[in-house]
């Protein structure tokens, strides 16, 4: 029974109760009576509406979990991350935002709390929430082929010898490597993601990797569980993901030039963009808590300091891309305004 039905019955029989009451001489037992019916019977209707709340709640659990069973028996048949070996797969909603920071490898990371997390925006009236350790673009190249490694072995579960992944990323084989990459899986795992998009209609909890186990030998396999039936992560990988030229990625320069990659891989026509507006997408600094010490001039000044810093650092990312051929052209206009040309793009940048 639904929670409106039981609620209307309920009323409906207070009504008559209280008819009948209505044709009798009252008495003060008599009151007391009816007071203490109706107050029992609104009891009873919140008990029923917590009931129905109850059943929805675990309806739509086991809904979520009959989704995320079909989409493991996708992913275990080779028909969910759809991509070749030369490229990987990531979800738009993650290309398109700062939840891998673009920032300077040597800023200090900074560490989101639940109570204040990180809320980026991404296209669409959507937003990311994270809280942990920041990622960055190195966390994003680690993330990507753990997910490849994923889809190719067809298992939540994968496992690999750190030496062949360290070289498979391109990174240097030595010491420092190995830490930086459990470094990276730590944070991977450590982190909360809560994705609100349109494609959803409600906020989605995941985390990037479900679980670890590491050894110390750089030739004993690791495991890593990416996929996790009961997670949400599955979820971002049905249907609107997006596809990364991986040999590309690995040779562009780590930060503003892998974003951009990431970004403009996700739109298959690109459309024109404003500086500020990819700066504040791959978390370029524009604003700082300590600009509210300052006048409104001075915060004007900071601001736009900042902003041709951005285009300056965005402008050599898109110069990169363009050497490597993923643009035919680019331009900046005087307003700011970013226009792309793809190859096979008949558009004229103006």
């Amino acid at each position: 029974m639904s929670s409106s039905i039981a609620e209307m019955n309920f009323h409906e029989g207070l009504q008559l109760h209280t008819l009948g009451v209505d044709e009798l001489t009252f008495s003060s037992s008599k009151t007391a009576d009816v007071r203490n019916n109706s107050i029992s019977s609104k009891s009873e209707i919140k008990r029923c509406d917590f009931s129905a709340q109850e059943v929805c709640n675990d309806l739509l659990r086991k809904s979520r979990q009959k989704q995320g069973g079909e989409l493991v028996k996708r992913l275990e048949a080779g028909q969910l991350c759809l991509w070749s070996k030369e490229e990987r797969g990531i979800p738009n909603e993650l290309a398109r935002c700062a939840i891998f920071s673009a920032k300077n490898h040597k800023e200090k990371r900074d560490v989101y709390k639940a109570s204040a997390p990180l809320e980026v925006p991404i296209p669409g009236r959507g937003k990311v929430l994270y809280f942990g350790e920041e990622l960055r673009q190195d966390d994003e190249t680690v993330w990507m082929q753990l997910v490849h490694l994923a889809k190719e072995e067809r298992s939540e579960w994968i496992s690999f010898v750190p030496h062949a992944f360290i070289k498979s990323i391109h990174w240097p084989v030595k010491k420092d490597s190995y830490i930086r990459l459990l470094n990276s899986i730590r944070r991977l795992s450590g982190g909360g993601i809560e994705v609100y998009s349109k494609r959803f209609n409600r906020g989605l909890k995941t985390q990037l990797i479900y679980t670890y186990e590491y050894s110390s030998g750089e030739l004993t396999p690791w495991r890593v569980k990416v996929f996790d039936r009961d997670d949400g992560l599955l979820f971002l990988f049905d249907k609107l993901y997006s596809r990364q030229d991986w040999k590309m990625r690995l040779a562009l320069p780590v930060g503003i030039a892998t974003w951009l990659l990431g970004y403009f891989s996700s739109h298959k026509e690109p459309y024109d963009i404003k500086i500020e507006t990819l700066a504040i997408y791959s978390s370029l600094k524009l604003r700082d808590l300590t600009d509210d010490v300052l006048d409104e001039r001075a915060r004007m000044a900071k601001y736009k300091e900042r902003l041709r810093y951005a285009k300056k650092i965005i402008v050599r990312g898109l110069q990169a891309l363009k050497e490597e051929g993923f643009f035919l052209d680019f331009q900046v206009s005087r307003n700011n305004l970013v226009s792309v040309r793809r190859f096979g793009d008949q558009r004229q940048i103006q």
